[in-house]
């Protein structure tokens, strides 16, 4: 029992030598993320003001739901271009996709369309991080 008592001490030091306040997921999660840099930043502006775009167009009059109208499509266009060439990680595209798919709705079907399948999800479920 004796013999078992410093054994059991000097593992407690041991451990609680190089200990962390914090565990290693949480240090992880407060490091710069990757995809971070002015130019993503300056993406999401963008986008956010192509889904305002979207909304805006959307909200006019459309004879023919299908293909919508000039508005719609151009400013779905527009989107599209800009999201593909976001620097920004795949998940937050797809956030911005449901943003500008929820502003199409009732106004063009196709460009609903368009905008599904545009979506990273293969990419995501494969582990892929940034564009």
């Amino acid at each position: 029992m004796r013999r078992g008592v410093p054994l059991l001490l000097a593992v407690l030091a041991v451990a609680g030598c190089g200990g962390r306040t914090t565990p290693r997921a949480v240090q992880h999660m407060r490091q710069a993320k990757p995809c971070e840099t002015p130019a993503s930043t300056r993406a999401r502006a963008k986008l956010r003001a192509d889904v305002a775009a979207i909304r805006r167009a959307a909200d006019l009059k459309t004879s023919d739901t299908l293909k919508g109208n000039a508005a719609v499509n151009a400013a779905t266009d527009r989107f599209r271009l800009d999201v593909e060439q976001a620097p920004i990680p795949l998940v937050e595209q797809n956030t911005f996709i449901n943003k500008a798919a929820a502003a199409l709705v009732g106004a063009c079907e196709q460009c609903f369309q368009a905008l599904e399948a545009a979506r990273p999800i293969p990419a995501i479920a494969h582990g892929a991080r940034c564009a």
